[in-house]
C-alpha cells in the first residue's frame, strides 16, 4: 500500500508549477515593458515638445534631454530647459505626469506638471499667456496643475527673489483659477491673478525679513502689480519695529535699479528704529510721522547706500542718550558736559537723509521746564555737530543759552561756550 501511494500522481504539484510559470511570464512581460519604457528613444519627441512649448509660452524653448521617470509615478522627464533667445531663463527639470495623455491629437489635457529648480526673469513670467489673462485662446496644451519648487525670480540683472514655491491651478480654457507662491520659510505668501494692469498680487507676510536683513515685518498685508520692468506694492499695512507702517513702494529695473516710496508710521519703538538704521544712536520713545524716499543703484546694496529720504517725525515720552542739554545750560560755559541723557515729553523734527549725511531741521523739544529748538548735521560715520537754543524755565526766572553739541555717537559733548 505504501508503495502504491508513492507512485500515485500529485495534481497539486502540477498546479504549483503552472502558477510559477504564469508568475514568471507576468514578470518577464513587466520587465519587457519597463525596459521598453526606459530605453524607448524619447529624443525623437524633442522637436515637437520644443515647438509646442514655444507656442504655449510665446518664447523660444530648447530642451537638452527627454526621458522617462518611473518613480514615484510614471512621468515624461525633461532635463535642461532653456527659455528665450539668449537662454536667460532656465529650468533644471520638468516632469509631465500621465504622459499617455500626450498621445493622439490636440488639445492635450495634462493632469499635472512639476517644475524644479527654475531661474526665470520676472519680465518673462508676466509675458506668458496664462499670466497675461489671454491663455484661453491657446487650446493646444492645458496643464491643469503646475507645482513649482525652488524658483528663483530675477528682477533685472542684479536682483533676485530666491527659493519660491508655487502651486497653480488652471481651468479647462487654460486660464488661471488660482496661483500661489510662498517663500521657503513660509514667511511670505502671494496670491497672483492676471488683471488689466498686469499680474495682480495679494501679499501676506509673517515674521518676514527681506533679503535676510536686520529689519523684520511682524505681519504684512499689501496689494501689488507686477508689470514689465516694475513692481508696484500698494496699500502696505504692516506691523514694523514695534509700530504700524502704511504706504506704497515702487521698484523699477528698466535701467539698473530704482525705487520710490511714501508712507506714514505710528508708535514705532525708537530703540528698534535706531538699532536697525543707526546702532550708535541710542534713542527711546514712541515715533510717529511720515516718510518719502527714493534711490537708484546698480544692485540691491547700492540701492540702499544711495538712499534719499525725508522724514517728518515726532517722538513722545522719550530719552536721548549721549548729552544732557539742561546740565550744559546750568554750567553756563564753565565746563563742557560729556555724555548723559536728555528726557523729553515731545520731540519734533524734519530729517533729510542723503548718501553719507543726515540733517535734522526744525527741531523742537519740550521737556517740562526745558525747551529747545535747533538743528543738527551728522555724517554716516556718526560724527555729529548741532546747535540748540535751550530755555530753562523756573517759577521765578527764565534762562536761555545756545548749546553746541559735537562728537561721535554715542559719545557727545555739549557746551555754551562760543
Amino acid at each position: 500500500m505504501g508503495d502504491k501511494r508513492e507512485l500515485e500522481p500529485r495534481p497539486h504539484r502540477q498546479g504549483m508549477s503552472a502558477g510559477r510559470k504564469l508568475l514568471l511570464g507576468i514578470s518577464a512581460l513587466l520587465a519587457i515593458l519597463v525596459a521598453t519604457a526606459i530605453f524607448y528613444p524619447y529624443e525623437q519627441f524633442k522637436p515637437a515638445l520644443e515647438a509646442s512649448a514655444a507656442r504655449m509660452l510665446k518664447t523660444p524653448v530648447k530642451i537638452d534631454v527627454v526621458g522617462i521617470a518611473l518613480f514615484p509615478s510614471p512621468a515624461l522627464k525633461l532635463t535642461g530647459i532653456h527659455l528665450g533667445e539668449s537662454g536667460d531663463g532656465n529650468i533644471a527639470e520638468v516632469r509631465i505626469f500621465s504622459p499617455h495623455t500626450l498621445l493622439g491629437s490636440a488639445p492635450y489635457q495634462i493632469a499635472k506638471i512639476e517644475i524644479s529648480r527654475a531661474r526665470l526673469p520676472a519680465n518673462s513670467l508676466v509675458a506668458m499667456p496664462m499670466f497675461m489673462g489671454d491663455a484661453a485662446g491657446n487650446q493646444e496644451v492645458v496643464a491643469r496643475k503646475l507645482v513649482i519648487e525652488h524658483l528663483q525670480l530675477t528682477l533685472g540683472d542684479s536682483l533676485a527673489i530666491d527659493d519660491l514655491f508655487g502651486d497653480i491651478t488652471v481651468g479647462e480654457d487654460g486660464g488661471i483659477e488660482k496661483a500661489t507662491f510662498e517663500s521657503v520659510d513660509r514667511s511670505v505668501l502671494v496670491n497672483a491673478q492676471p488683471n488689466s494692469q498686469g499680474l495682480g498680487l495679494n501679499i501676506e507676510g509673517r515674521a518676514w525679513s527681506p533679503a535676510g536683513g536686520l529689519i523684520s515685518f511682524a505681519s504684512l498685508q499689501a496689494k501689488g502689480i507686477l508689470q514689465k520692468d516694475k513692481l508696484l506694492i500698494q496699500n502696505i499695512d504692516t506691523t514694523f519695529l514695534g509700530g504700524i507702517l502704511r504706504g506704497n513702494w515702487l521698484l523699477d529695473w528698466s535701467n539698473g535699479l530704482s525705487m520710490a516710496g511714501d508712507g506714514t508710521y505710528s508708535r514705532l519703538d525708537s530703540r528698534k528704529v535706531s538699532a536697525a538704521f543707526a546702532p550708535s544712536l541710542m534713542l527711546e520713545g514712541d515715533m510717529s510721522g511720515s516718510v518719502r524716499l527714493r534711490s537708484g543703484g546698480r544692485d540691491w546694496g547700492g540701492l540702499w547706500s544711495n538712499l534719499e529720504a525725508v522724514l517728518v517725525t515726532e517722538i513722545t515720552r522719550g530719552t536721548f542718550h549721549g548729552v544732557d542739554l539742561g546740565e550744559a545750560v546750568r554750567r553756563s560755559g564753565v565746563s563742557e558736559v560729556r555724555g548723559g541723557l536728555t528726557k523729553f515729553d515731545r520731540l519734533r523734527s524734519t530729517v533729510n537723509v542723503s548718501p553719507g549725511r543726515v540733517v535734522g531741521r526744525e527741531i523742537r523739544m519740550d521737556a517740562g521746564m526745558v525747551t529747545a529748538v535747533g538743528q543738527f548735521n551728522s555724517a554716516r560715520n556718526g560724527e555729529v555737530e548741532g546747535t540748540m537754543s535751550v530755555t530753562m524755565q523756573t517759577s521765578v526766572s527764565s534762562q536761555t543759552a545756545s548749546v553746541r553739541v559735537v562728537g561721535t555717537l554715542p559719545d557727545l559733548s555739549a557746551t555754551t561756550r562760543k
